[in-house]
């Protein structure tokens, strides 16, 4: 029952987050584009967008994928580890925020702390999760 809550919620949270998207008034959005210049502003926008990441190992030190994590400050933000056990979330850790599991694959449970705070400025946490 827990874990059908926690999906729900999480289900609940990305129709949130999607409804809350992109602005149709963007000052840029009548301008022309420069293909030449397009690729650097890219590039670099990319490079001073922050990431934190998480990876998920098990006890043995090997990578799980399929575990659904979240920050959460003032909203929470999903995401799921992907096949190299890890999840990435593209904003900048500050104090108060929080990272949380929300759900394990089956053959795994996660027996930490309900709510692990980081630390300001973190770019990366490696949690670790048991197996049934």
């Amino acid at each position: 029952m827990k874990k059908l809550l926690a999906f729900v919620l999480a289900v609940a949270m990305v129709f949130c987050l999607c409804a809350c998207g992109g602005d149709s008034n963007d000052s840029n959005a009548n301008e022309p584009i420069d293909n030449k210049n397009n690729s650097s502003q890219a590039i670099s926008k990319e490079e001073t967008t922050p990431k934190f990441e998480v990876t998920v190992k098990d006890v043995d030190g090997n990578i799980v994928e399929g575990v659904m994590v979240q920050l959460c400050k003032e909203l929470c933000i999903p995401a799921r580890t992907d096949a190299n056990g890890v999840a990435i979330f593209n904003i900048e850790i500050t104090d108060g925020y929080k990272l949380s599991v929300m759900s394990c694959p089956d053959g795994y449970e996660y027996t930490g702390d309900a709510e692990i705070y980081l630390e300001d400025g973190a770019t990366e946490y490696t949690l670790e999760i048991a197996k049934k």
